[in-house]
């Protein structure tokens, strides 16, 4: 046999290898269930996205807006996922989170890492830290199950294991004060 025969064999060897190869890698992807593959709808990248409105579009009287680097937006009946979160509602609530999962009502939110929401009530401010927090707009509570550091404007510091607020009653309530006094 020829070198340039031996050559043109090895070519059609290696080239019937290489689509063997991608035949049995897509037969390996394709065999993935679908339910764990999520792609989401949509990605905006700087962007707000409001909650507190009802499927019309009809506004709340008093919506959230969230600002966002990147929002995720999966399909119907999943979370919407927000990251590196500034936030307002009004003038007496504001904050940031590294992520937040919006419920598909668009009514509920948990704000995870780094979490921090401020509220100033007739001249109070207090401030909420935490690594995790639930906001509820249907009740405009919030609720925190972990540990999480309450700073009061005129000073006062409490450390606590679990805490709620009503935001329509100027109420705060902790399961356990770990460090500090009211």
């Amino acid at each position: 046999m020829k070198a340039r025969d031996m050559a043109c064999l090895l070519l059609v060897g290696l080239s019937v290898l290489c689509i063997s190869l991608c035949i049995s890698c897509s037969r390996e992807s394709s065999n993935l269930p679908e339910s764990k593959i999520e792609i989401p709808e949509m990605e905006l990248h700087d962007a707000d996205y409001t909650m507190g409105q009802n499927v019309a579009g009809a506004s709340s009287d008093n919506p959230m807006v969230m600002h966002a680097s990147l929002i995720t937006i999966y399909g119907k009946g999943q979370d919407t996922i927000l990251t590196d979160v500034s936030f307002r509602q009004g003038d007496n609530l504001s904050g940031s989170c590294k992520e937040a999962h919006v419920s598909s009502d668009n009514k509920k939110a948990v704000l995870s890492g780094d979490v921090q929401v401020r509220m100033v009530n007739d001249g109070t401010e207090v401030t909420i830290e935490s690594q995790r927090v639930e906001w509820d707009g249907d009740e405009n509570t919030l609720l925190c199950n972990s540990t999480v550091s309450v700073s009061y404007g005129d000073g006062t510091k409490i450390r606590a294991e679990g805490f709620s607020a009503s935001l329509d009653e100027d109420r705060y309530e902790f399961s356990r004060i770990l460090e500090g006094t009211l």
